[in-house]
Order: C-alpha cells, then structure tokens, then sequence
C-alpha cells in the first residue's frame, strides 16, 4: 500500500510541476505582456509628408503600441513610417480605413515619423463599387496571451496537497 500511495504522490507532483512550468511559460514566450522597457520617444505626424494636426494616435506605453486616426478629409490610402522597417522596428497589430495601429519593437529606439498618404477629396462625386469599400479591418488574434491563471492555481493547489500528504505519511512512519 505505501508504494502504491508513494507512487501515485510522485504522479501528482510531477504532473503539478509540469502544468506550473507550462503555464509559467505561456504567460511569458511570445506575448507582448511581458514586454518591460516603456515607448516614450516623440512622435510625429504627417499627411502627404507635410506635418500635420490631422492625425490623433493614442500610445499604450506597457504594450509598446500606438494608435494612429487621420481625421481630415479625404480617403486615407497608406500609411508609412519614415525611418523604420515593418518587422524589424515595428509590427502592423490592425488596420482600418482610416486608422492603424503599430507595435513598436523591443529593440527600436528612435522617433516615430507617421506619415498617412491621402487622396485629397475632389468635387465631384464618383461611385464606388460595395466590394471596395468594405472595411478592410484585420485583428491580429495571434497576439493575445493565453489564460494560464486556472492552471496555476490548480497546480499549485495539487502540489500542496501532495506535499502535506507526504509530510503526514513521513511522520507516520517516524512515529512507528
């Protein structure tokens, strides 16, 4: 009976260990979570390379992220990023019609220069076909951190318990 309790306490601790050391790293390797040094280099914004007021962006410093909308007029067409290069210093995260949203890399450390490449508003009025002019928005679903929180707790919880039933088996046969 104490080999067999013996061995299933052992089962129960390497598999709580394992689903600590599993969870410890999904919640780090590849998220942008864990990302520790802050953006907070300047930003400039331009339209057609002229700078410009017609561009709001929104930072979220702890995931190195910026949000830029062209508010004027005219239909946005690109956008670029002068003196960087998209997956080196940077990563596209969404995309819309008039708006972008980058992930500045961990190992750039210079300006950003946003610069959105419109197509000024004419006066007269074309129609454009329904298919292109569909919201062109794509969410990056890759770079969400998985939830490892119930993993943990279970593990260790089931660590614990295996720890007092060994300690309480110990003193048992101390005690004999």
């Amino acid at each position: 009976m104490k080999k067999v309790l013996s061995i299933v306490l052992s089962l129960v601790m390497l598999l709580s260990a394992g689903m600590a050391t599993m969870s410890a790293f999904a919640a780090t390797v590849g998220s942008y979570e864990s990302t520790t040094k802050p953006f907070d280099n300047k930003i400039i914004t331009r339209v057609n390379g002229k700078d410009s007021n017609d561009i709001d962006y929104e930072k979220d410093d702890d995931k190195r992220q910026i949000k830029f909308t062209y508010t004027g007029d005219g239909k946005v067409t690109g956008w670029e990023f002068e003196g960087m290069t998209e997956g080196v210093d940077y990563e596209i995260v969404e995309r819309g019609d008039n708006y972008i949203i980058i992930h500045i890399l961990e190992d750039y450390d210079g300006d950003v220069i946003a610069n959105a490449i419109v197509e000024e508003p004419t006066s007269e009025t074309t129609t454009v076909p329904e298919s292109t002019t569909a919201a062109t928005t794509k969410k990056n679903e890759d770079q969400k951190s998985p939830a490892t929180g119930a993993s943990v707790a279970a593990g260790i919880a089931a660590m614990g318990a295996g720890a007092a039933i060994l300690a309480a088996l110990k003193r048992k046969n101390d005690a004999e």
